[in-house]
């Protein structure tokens, strides 16, 4: 018992260091993807056991939920005190990949599901999330540019 506590307090001063300044952005981060995961999987697996056109929603549902804990595990990654860091120039274009690719294979879902194509509000989710995406991987090249640009003058930020 005694053992496992300090593990535990290692562990949340480890994570105090690592966010230190940023508030409460770890525990606001674990309840956000907390709720996720209780909103989205029950829907998952009704429409998984439904079969049919329910299986493909499902699909859909499934990349939605990936996308999210995608990004909120990759933003728990990211070392706040080391911002300008090639870790995060790799974990900010992981991101806009994966937000991507997931959205491209949610579309191929909705397409086959034939009423959920044409919906005007599923297409706006779907343009918003890949414009996400494609922010993130911009935002990932200009990290690994800012890095270079510090390397080459010798900058200290």
């Amino acid at each position: 018992m005694k053992i496992r506590k300090m593990n535990m307090n290692i562990l949340w001063k480890k994570m105090m260091r690592r966010y230190k300044n940023m508030g409460n952005l770890l525990v606001a981060v674990l309840c956000i993807m907390l709720g996720i995961v209780l909103h989205y999987s029950p829907s998952i697996v009704k429409h998984v056991m439904a079969g049919g056109d329910e299986l493909l929603l499902g699909g859909v549902y499934a990349c939605n939920l990936l996308t999210l804990l995608i990004l909120c595990i990759n933003i728990i990654r990211i070392d706040c005190r080391n911002l300008l860091s090639e870790k995060t120039a790799g974990l900010l274009e992981w991101m806009g990949i994966s937000t991507i690719l997931l959205m491209l294979i949610r579309d191929q879902f909705a397409r086959r599901a034939n009423h959920l194509a044409y919906e005007t509000l599923y297409s706006m989710d779907w343009t918003t999330l890949m414009f996400m995406g494609m922010i993130l991987l911009f935002v990932g090249k200009i990290v690994r540019r800012a890095i270079k640009i510090k390397e080459e003058n010798d900058l200290t930020i």
